[in-house]
């Protein structure tokens, strides 16, 4: 399994992460990537997604590293009282 990358304060800088993120693929080292974005303003209520070299499976792998990450904040939450 992929070795998941967490970003300290992760819901608090925005920029900080796109810019990161940015910089690996200019680096050469993003071999695919899934983004979901919900907007606001005067596109509340919609959602932008975005795919880069992922066909089906490479979504699926991508969201299930997500539902991962939810699952375990569901853990601490409930049952680690985190």
């Amino acid at each position: 399994m992929a070795k998941i990358i967490h970003f300290p304060n992760k819901d608090e800088d925005l920029i900080e992460q796109l810019e990161y993120i940015t910089e690996q693929a200019r680096e050469g080292k993003i071999k695919n990537y899934a983004l979901a974005a919900e907007l606001q303003g005067d596109d509340a209520g919609l959602v932008a997604t975005s795919y880069y070299n992922a066909d089906v499976e490479t979504k699926q792998l991508l969201n299930s590293h997500i539902h991962i990450d939810i699952v375990v904040e569901v853990v601490k939450v409930n049952f680690l009282e985190e």
